[in-house]
Order: C-alpha cells, then sequence, then structure tokens
C-alpha cells in the first residue's frame, strides 16, 4: 500500500509541478520509492502465495499481467498526454492508483480507511 501511495503521490505531483528542478527530484524519489515498494510486494506475494509446483508459471502470469497493464496504462496516459493536457496523463494515472490503494485497502480488511 505504501508504494501504490507513493505513486500516487508522485503523479499528482507531476502533474501539479512546474519546471522546478528541486521539487521535480522529489516526485521523482516518491516515484522511485514506489517501484521499489511495489515491485518487491508483487514478487513476494507471488513467492508466498503460489503452490511450489506452480510458482513459476505464477511468475510469468505476473509478468504477463504488468505488461498487458503496462501498454494499456500507457497507451490511455499516451493519448490523454497528447490529446488533453499533460496533467491530463498524469491525473489518469493518479486516479488509478487512488483506485488500487482503495482496493488494496479493502481486501486488507481496513474498510473504514477508504
Amino acid at each position: 500500500m505504501l508504494g501504490v501511495a507513493c505513486f500516487l503521490i508522485a503523479y499528482v505531483g507531476f502533474a501539479a509541478t512546474s519546471a522546478s528542478i528541486a521539487v521535480l527530484a522529489l516526485w521523482f524519489v516518491a516515484a522511485g520509492v514506489a517501484i521499489g515498494c511495489v515491485e518487491t510486494a508483487e514478487h513476494a506475494a507471488v513467492a508466498r502465495l503460489a503452490p511450489a509446483d506452480l510458482r513459476g508459471s505464477a511468475f510469468g502470469l505476473l509478468a504477463g499481467v504488468q505488461s498487458f497493464g503496462n501498454l494499456v496504462a500507457s497507451a490511455v496516459a499516451g493519448i490523454l498526454w497528447t490529446v488533453v493536457s499533460p496533467a491530463a496523463g498524469l491525473l489518469f494515472a493518479a486516479a488509478l492508483m487512488a483506485v488500487a490503494l482503495a482496493c488494496l485497502a479493502w481486501t486488507r480488511g481496513d474498510h473504514h480507511a477508504v
């Protein structure tokens, strides 16, 4: 959840920030923390939850789902970036992170946290 929250913060920050190097660096750090947390959590979840005899296939499925998700999200964000504005593409990504954060909180049992 920390990683998804950091992505949300980074995307909103990128959308709202002008060309200030120091402020942009802050959002890049948040995005770096996010990718480190999310990638680690995804792989740890597969390693923990997949049965030993299916673990390799589970990692393959994870990679496939990630690839498809990256393709769709990048295409939609790219179209919004080009047709509407860069902020629109980033805010689309932020909205997806807000939904992901709510889903993670719900599945974790933190129904009142959302």
